[in-house]
């Protein structure tokens, strides 16, 4: 009979969050990237350490791949079929606002919730926040090009 289609789309799904987390670790281990994109770097493992880890998981991840390709093909083609560029640009855009957000943060009247600062120390968090929203500008006009 066969899986039903929410059965195969939760295949497809546990899939992509083990091959996503595998990924996370042998970024980890191997060089050092925390899965979390900020924070200070993380101490890499030796290569031999970070294979002997992450081996079984490859063959765990490629088992479930095959067992994805037998029972949920379709599914599985549609999942790693790359997505039409106009999304590729709403996903830019999305963390381009997350990075707009961040930088806001540098202005001088927001950083005053962390501390008193000098005078000079404000204009030079202004011209920092001015500079930065500068460059988010230009890649903000970028983006609207395609729209």
């Amino acid at each position: 009979m066969g899986l039903s289609s929410g059965q195969r789309r939760h295949l497809i799904s546990a899939y992509a969050t083990i091959s996503h987390l595998l990924l996370q670790m042998e970024e980890a281990g191997g060089q050092g990237r925390s899965p979390t994109g900020v924070g200070s770097p993380l101490s890499p493992l030796a290569p031999e350490e970070v294979r002997a880890v992450c081996a079984p998981l490859q063959e765990l991840r490629q088992h479930l791949r095959e067992y994805a390709v037998r029972e949920a093909p379709e599914e599985l083609a549609a999942f790693e079929r790359p997505q039409d560029t106009p999304n590729t640009r709403v996903w830019l855009s999305n963390l381009l606002a997350k990075l707009q957000q961040a930088v806001d943060t540098l202005r001088p009247r927001g950083m005053r919730r962390y501390g008193r600062a000098t005078s000079e120390d404000e204009e030079g968090l202004a011209a920092l926040h001015a500079n930065m929203a500068e460059q988010i500008g230009r890649a903000r006009a970028v983006l609207d090009r395609h729209d």
